[in-house]
């Protein structure tokens, strides 16, 4: 009961803002619309966010509808929710959901000899004795959906429409459309050939494959190409590729950061970082270029029809600090403190228990305040479950910075596996972000770290302000459709 008071008392102090950097990188979320006096919207979001149509066999879609002010559910409501394959329809059907929290179980499943392919999508769940037409989503009751749905890689579009809420009875004049992105990757396999041999690597593609991949061993730069058409930047929300490498690749041993190009107009630095914690044996370079920088490229390119990629080590020092929990743990935060005109800052954060080895399974939230105090970004996590789930033990992120200057990164480990801790683990250190990086020693964590009793207080009065992810304020400033409900018999 306590713990359920607590959360009351969380939710009426959250703030509003959307998905910025929504496809990190399973689903999104809709700007918000008017509705009976509230400024709703939905998150979609695919669990796994990784999911691998070629390894897995099941994946879930959670569909949340809710207040974007107070964070809060709508309960009792009619979706409609239609699922399309680039312009290709591949699913359609109405669900209900009693809690605002929609889970849908999604078989993949690429036979179909129907001209429609929507056609060939089965439904499987119990209907819902007051909307007939509808499956029903609920704790004892998972609909499951089977068919060529996210049975390919590529993006897909989920149309998501708010027949009725509040009430099974309650219906919207017209429908409440929302309409959210998930994007399903691609592996492919491909080298990294240097004077002693070829180096295997994977990489990751979320949009169309890699045409060609290529390593030069004397200035240790990747090239890639892949088809894209810049006349489309506009409608570009995000590019992203993830290359998996050896961690025994000597040309990238002792590396952390890379500098990058995009047919030849360099990138923000924020569009590349590396995971070096999330396998013992594997890093992980991401690449990931949003639409707005997208745009601002595509005004400099003369192939309209191909995107070229180079990336090379950068001579960049990552300012790298631990954090200490009071119950043993520990946090190993590295960030880039270079401040450019994305304004997009890289982190990644490795948990290590008391023993020192890698926290799996960990759960933990995270905001960041500025000189003043004020909090501008939340994040604690996205799904039914509180807090930001690693199953590896380590996380990376790009956090928007208003500025340059002085700021905190308050963290809260939230529990282990489905078991929370309790209380929550709180601590915090201070971090800077100038103009230009300049090497740095690791600072010192107990000069910065805000002991337990310090942070206490705020343990569980500041986690739970928000359930999306990597949300922003200025967002929230959008002007909502308006939509009013009406009441049927």
């Amino acid at each position: 009961m306590y713990k359920l008071l607590v959360l009351a008392a969380f939710l009426a102090t959250i703030f509003t803002v959307n998905l910025a950097y929504a496809q990190h990188h399973g689903g999104s979320a809709a700007p918000p619309v008017s509705f009976g006096g509230k400024d709703v919207t939905i998150s979609a979001v695919l669990d796994p966010a990784d999911f691998n149509p070629a390894k897995d066999s099941t994946a879930k879609l959670n569909v949340r509808f809710f207040d974007s002010k107070t964070n809060t559910n709508i309960e009792r409501v009619t979706y409609r929710v239609q699922i399309f394959a680039g312009e290709t329809l591949v699913a359609s059907q109405m669900f209900y959901d009693a809690d605002g929290e929609l889970t849908v179980k999604v078989q993949p499943k690429s036979e179909c000899a129907e001209k429609e392919i929507w056609r060939c999508t089965q439904y499987e769940g119990n209907k819902d004795p007051v909307v007939p037409s509808a499956l029903e989503s609920s704790a004892i009751s998972t609909p499951i959906m089977r068919g060529p749905v996210f049975d390919k890689p590529g993006q897909y579009t989920v149309k998501v429409a708010i027949i009725g809420a509040t009430n099974p009875k309650t219906q919207t004049a017209e429908d409440i459309e929302f309409e959210t992105k998930i994007n399903i990757a691609s592996e492919q396999q491909f080298s990294l050939a240097t004077a002693t041999g070829k180096t295997p690597v994977t990489v990751r593609a979320f949009q169309d494959k890699i045409t060609s991949f290529e390593f030069s061993e004397s200035t240790k730069t990747i090239t890639f190409s892949m088809p894209f058409h810049w006349e489309h930047a506009q409608h570009t929300t995000l590019v992203r590729n993830d290359i998996e490498i050896p961690k025994s690749f000597t040309p990238f041993q002792n590396i952390n950061s890379f500098k990058g190009t995009i047919n030849g107009v360099p990138i923000f630095a924020s569009g590349l970082s590396l995971d070096t914690y999330g396998s013992k044996d594997i890093n992980t370079l991401h690449f990931a270029v949003s639409g707005e920088e997208l745009k601002m490229i595509a005004k400099k390119v003369t192939d309209k029809h191909t995107m070229i990629v180079q990336i090379t080590p950068d001579n960049i020092s990552l300012k790298s600090t631990d954090i200490k929990f009071s119950n043993g743990y520990k946090a190993t935060v590295s960030y880039d403190p270079r401040y450019g005109a994305s304004k997009d800052v890289s982190f990644s954060i490795a948990f290590f228990d008391s023993s020192g080895a890698l926290a799996k399974d960990i759960r933990y939230a995270l905001s960041v305040k500025d000189s003043k105090g004020t909090e501008f970004y939340v994040n604690t996590g996205s799904g039914s479950i509180l807090g930001i789930p690693l199953p590896s033990g380590a996380d990376s992120r790009l956090i928007t910075i208003p500025s340059k200057g002085e700021y905190t990164l308050q963290m809260y480990l939230i529990g282990h596996g489905m078991v929370d801790f309790d209380p929550y683990v709180p601590a915090s250190v201070k971090f800077s972000i100038s103009d230009t990086a300049s090497p740095v020693k690791s600072e010192e964590p107990k000069s910065d770290v805000k002991s337990d009793k310090d942070t206490k207080k705020d343990t569980k009065k500041d986690v739970k302000k928000d359930k999306k992810k990597d949300t922003k304020k200025k967002d929230t400033k959008k002007k909502p459709k308006t939509a009013k409900p009406t009441t049927t018999k």
